[in-house]
């Protein structure tokens, strides 16, 4: 499979991560109930998210991996992470 018909998976992924990101903002509002230690480790997540698909690209458009499991969140965040 070539790396252009493989482009689907990497904006599923993507688009998946982005979700993620978008379900944490609140965390980061200034007067959202958390410590700050759970308001750094939220912001230590969503900079693992955001690299996450850069470290990966290569495994979704060159080897057709059309799906890597995400970055566990931490404890206090109670979602279900994306699975294929």
């Amino acid at each position: 499979m070539s790396s252009t018909s493989n482009q689907h998976f990497l904006i599923r992924n993507r688009n998946m991560r982005n979700e993620l990101l978008n379900q944490t903002d609140k965390f980061l509002l200034s007067d959202y109930p958390i410590s700050e230690e759970q308001k750094q480790e939220m912001i230590n997540y969503r900079q693992i998210l955001r690299e996450f698909i850069n470290l990966n690209k290569s495994k979704y458009l060159d080897e057709g991996i059309n799906f890597i499991e995400f970055p566990k969140p931490p404890t206090f965040f109670k979602i279900d992470l994306p699975k294929y």
